[in-house]
C-alpha cells in the first residue's frame, strides 16, 4: 500500500482539513457541561472542533461506568444515524462490538452496521480505531485501484458499507472494482478483504500511515479525516477523468 501512502502524501499537501472539513455539530447539546462548550468555542473550525471533540468523550467514556447514552449521542446525534435507536438489541449489539474489538475480530452482524460501531470506538480510543464509513472507503478503494491495481489485484479492497451520499450511490464503487478485474471476478477470486477482518486491518493501515502522510506525532483520526473529506471532490474528479465504457457488440445491425 505504499503507493497509496505517498499519493496520500501528496493530497495531504493540497488540501488543509482547516479549511475543507466541513462536518459541523451543536454546542450546546445537553451533553456538554459549560466547561466543554466553552473549549469548543474556542475552535474556530470543524476540523479542530471534532478533534477536540474527540477528547471530551473520550474522557467522558473514562469517568462514566453507564457509556450508552454516550454510544447512542454519537450514533444519533453527532453521526446523524437515526435508525439505530437504544433498543435492548442495539445496546447488546455495542456491548458485543467492544468486546470483540479486544479478541481483534469482528462478527459479521456487528460488521453489518460498522459505520455506526466504528463512530464509538473512534471516540472511545481515538489513538487506535477510526471510523468505517462510505465516503472514508469510497477513497480508498478508488486509491487501490488506482494506484496498486493497476496491472491486476495486488491489494484486496475494503468492503463498502451503505451510505447516503449520492455520488457513491451513483457511481457504486463494488461495481467499479468489479469491472475494472472482470477477469478476476469470472474466475470467482476474492477481491474485498472479509468483513471480519476488514475493520480491523483498515485501523492498522491507517494508523501507520498516519505517521508517515503527518509524522510521527499525528493521530490516526487526522488521515481518516482526510479520506472523508478528499471523497466528494478530488476522488470523484479523477473517478470522471479516468472512467471510460465502451461496449461493442458485432452482431448489431443497424
Amino acid at each position: 500500500m505504499q503507493n497509496i501512502i505517498e499519493k496520500l502524501k501528496e493530497l495531504s499537501n493540497q488540501v488543509d482539513l482547516k479549511k475543507r472539513f466541513d462536518f459541523s455539530f451543536d454546542f450546546s447539546d445537553k451533553i456538554f457541561n459549560s466547561v466543554e462548550t466553552k473549549r469548543l468555542k474556542t475552535h474556530q473550525n470543524p476540523f479542530e472542533q471534532n478533534v477536540e471533540l474527540k477528547w471530551i468523550l473520550n474522557k467522558k467514556y473514562k469517568s462514566n461506568s453507564e457509556q450508552s447514552f454516550i454510544d447512542f449521542w454519537i450514533i444519533n446525534v453527532w453521526g446523524g444515524i437515526r435508525g439505530f435507536k437504544p433498543t435492548e438489541k442495539n445496546i447488546d449489539k455495542i456491548f458485543r462490538f467492544k468486546k470483540q474489538l479486544e479478541k481483534g475480530r469482528l462478527s459479521l452482524d456487528c460488521f453489518s452496521t460498522i459505520s455506526s460501531l466504528s463512530k464509538i470506538s473512534s471516540f472511545l480510543h481515538p489513538e487506535k480505531f477510526v471510523i468505517y464509513n462510505s465516503r472514508v472507503i469510497y477513497t480508498l478503494n478508488w486509491l487501490i485501484l488506482t494506484c496498486e491495481n493497476q496491472n491486476g489485484l495486488t491489494e484486496k479492497y475494503y468492503p463498502m458499507p451503505s451510505g447516503r451520499n449520492r455520488i457513491i450511490a451513483d457511481f457504486d464503487m463494488n461495481t467499479i472494482v468489479n469491472v475494472s478485474h472482470i477477469s478476476e471476478y469470472i474466475d470467482k477470486v476474492e477481491l474485498f478483504v472479509s468483513q471480519q477482518q476488514a475493520y480491523l486491518n483498515f485501523c492498522n493501515f491507517i494508523r501507520k500511515a498516519t505517521k508517515e502522510i503527518y509524522g510521527i506525532n499525528a493521530k490516526p483520526y487526522e488521515l481518516e479525516m482526510l479520506l472523508f473529506t478528499l471523497a466528494d471532490k478530488e476522488i470523484f474528479k479523477d473517478l470522471k477523468d479516468r472512467i471510460k465504457i465502451t461496449t461493442r457488440n458485432k452482431n448489431c445491425k443497424q
